[in-house]
């Protein structure tokens, strides 16, 4: 072999391995507020009103039904080649007014504080009768192309 055939294999052995090093570093993905320290120090418990705290730090993520409580929610997702996307960090800030539209209460949750949540696989049964494939497929047999032949909305045929 000749110092040329080595050279040029050695470039593209050199490139073949930052491509492969580009492809596994991780992609990151940044969602919700960007909260930062001073903007939560702007926030007085007691004096700061809903007004005052949607202008410092905008509308919320997330408001409680049945309470007067604003969520500021804040997620970094990262995904390593063709793995599934992890949480890497998340960030839940409460803040609580009382009846008059004051802050009242101010909690900061982070990952660590999540409790997993069991799914349930029921599902509600719906009234009527539900069709299978082949009765679907015999069913629409004849009804196109018939002169004159309606499809009555209300029997389904």
């Amino acid at each position: 072999m000749n110092s040329k055939h080595i050279a040029v294999s050695g470039k593209r052995i050199v490139m073949l391995l930052g491509l492969l090093a580009a492809a596994c570093s991780p992609i990151v993905d940044n969602r919700g507020h960007s909260l930062q320290a001073l903007d939560l120090s702007q926030i007085t418990i007691g004096t700061s009103q809903r007004e005052d705290v949607k202008a410092i730090l905008g509308s919320p993520s997330l408001e409680s039904d049945y309470g007067n409580t604003w969520y500021y929610v804040t997620m970094q997702k990262e995904t390593s080649g063709v793995l599934s996307p992890e949480i890497t960090r998340q960030d839940i800030t409460e803040i609580s007014f009382d009846e008059a539209g004051t802050v009242s209460d101010i909690h900061k949750y982070s990952k660590k504080d999540g409790k997993p949540v069991e799914l349930v696989e029921k599902s509600t049964p719906s009234a009527g009768h539900s069709l299978t494939f082949i009765e679907q497929l015999l069913g629409n047999v004849g009804r196109f192309g018939t002169p004159g032949r309606q499809i009555d909305p209300r029997r389904g045929y």
